[in-house]
Parts: C-alpha cells; structure tokens; sequence
C-alpha cells in the first residue's frame, strides 16, 4: 500500500491558508493551496471537494482530470491524489478522518451514484444542490472555532448531515438509462490495478502479474494497454515511483530504507532505477 498522511500530519504541516480544524479528525477550507499535493499522497481521510468556478488540473489514480465549475470531487483513503494547478479556483475542501466515519458509520461510497459510474468526480452539479452543499462549510466552521462545550458533538451531528446530503445530491444524478457495461480489458485492468496495489512494493515484473491472474505477460500487458494506453510495466514503474516519491517526500525513513522498504537489492540499484524514470536522484528528490 502507497504510504498515506494522516489528518493530524495535515494540520502540522499547515498546507492550507484559511483552513479550519477539529482535534485530528477533520479540516476545511476555501482556499486551496496545493502545496501538500504537489507530489502524489494517499490521505487517511475522506477528501471531498467543491469546485464552484475556475479550474483544478489534478491525477486521480494515475488520472488526468481538468476540473471546472459544478463539480464534486470525492476520495477515499484508498485514492492517490495529485494536484498540480489551480487557476483561479474558487472551492470548498473537507478532509475527514476515516475513524470518525467509521464511528459514525458514515460510508460515502454507499451512493448508488458512485456505485454505478466507478468515479471520483462528478459533474454538472445544479447550482441549487451546490449552494445547499456550500451552506455547511459556513456552519462547520463555526462551531470548529466556537468554542462550546458541545461543539464536538455539533461538529459530527454537522457531518453526518453533510455526508448524506452528499449523498442524496450524487443519486439524483443517476440516469435512469445507465447500465453498468464492464469490457473484459477494463476487467483486466481493475483486477491488475488491485493486485498492483498489493504487491507493488515487493513485487516489479508483470509476469508475478499475470501468473496471479493466470494470464501470460503478453496477453496481461495488451489488455491493460488497451484500455488504458499504457501497459503493465509501464503501470508498475509509476506505482513504484509513486511510492518512493511519498516516502522520500513524507515517512522519516533515509534513501537506504527506502530502498529496502522497496525491495531493492541496494541503495544503488534504487538510485538507479529512480533516477531513470524522475530524472533526478533521490538525494536530489528530497532536497
């Protein structure tokens, strides 16, 4: 699994202007400053976005999105996330942790709407249902730096709400005509997605792949290319530079362990093969 930064590493770091937090289980904001995720990261939290005007050029998962105005943008703890610009963007951003949801049995993936279309952004929100979502950072942040005894318990009551207002919002936007159609390529492709998720700090060969999917190399590598344009290796490489971008950038751990923690032979040999793909060594990386 991709190293992950928790809500209480967030709030330490400072990464937002205007940001707002709660104890170690929740943050908002209005203003977007990307520092944070200028590199991929995998959050410990629930990350829901608001784009209400300008744009939001971020990868989800390794994909490119160009976010504009009335949309929503939703990721789990299980979602790599990058964002690389934001021209003149007017959003509202919420982290949740994952343990607060947990307690509070809140699953935001329950939507019939994320069910169906397998997406993390959503688009074309009406304005009415933007403006009713908006209303609740106002409130949220209130009672974050009210100061009442009860505030805790206003601040989950207030999530709750939102979380299933969300909710409500994304399963209007179910076309009725829609009819869930899964290719055997993009079958392929989520199941090796999956075991790369798995394996990918131990495992670099897309035979291991196939031989997991009963498949051979060649017939792995054209079906994941043919759905995604890129083929296997090509998936492995990134998944591995991604996590060696996280540890360098975030985990306390030297060049040597992270090597180790990679399953290279030697510092020298990760060294290598990171600089091959990044352009820079990992010394330079980090600096």
């Amino acid at each position: 699994m991709l190293s992950t930064i928790d809500i209480a590493q967030i709030i330490k770091l400072k990464p937002f202007r205007h940001a707002v937090s709660f104890a170690d289980y929740i943050v908002i904001t209005d203003s977007l400053d990307i520092d944070i995720f200028r590199y991929p990261c995998r959050l410990n939290a629930v990350s829901v976005l608001l784009c209400k005007s300008g744009a939001i050029d971020c990868t989800i998962n390794l994909k490119s999105f160009h976010i504009e105005a009335n949309t929503i943008i939703i990721c789990t703890n299980s979602d790599i996330v990058q964002i690389e610009a934001t021209p003149n963007a007017c959003v509202y951003a919420g982290l949740i942790s994952t343990t607060l949801l947990d307690r509070m049995r809140i699953n935001y993936w329950q939507s019939n709407a994320i069910i169906s279309s397998h997406s993390n952004v959503f688009t074309n929100i009406p304005d009415a249902d933007m403006h009713i979502l908006e209303s609740y950072y106002g409130m949220l942040r209130t009672n974050m730096t009210s100061g009442l005894r009860e505030a805790e318990k206003i601040i989950e009551n207030l999530v709750s709400a939102f979380a299933h207002t969300l909710i409500s919002v994304l399963d209007k936007r179910i076309d009725t005509n829609y009819i869930a159609k899964t290719t055997r390529s993009e079958s392929i492709h989520e199941h090796f997605m999956e075991l790369l998720n798995q394996y990918h700090t131990t495992e670099r060969s897309v035979t291991f792949y196939a031989d997991k999917m009963c498949l051979t190399p060649n017939y792995l590598s054209a079906e994941v290319r043919n759905f995604s344009g890129k083929t296997a290796l090509e998936w492995i490489n990134e998944y591995v530079i991604l996590e060696a971008k996280t540890l360098l950038r975030y985990s306390q751990l030297n060049i040597r362990e992270v090597a180790l923690r990679l399953n290279f032979p030697t510092q020298s040999a990760f060294g290598k093969y990171f600089k091959k793909y990044v352009g820079v060594g990992p010394k330079e990386y980090q600096k």
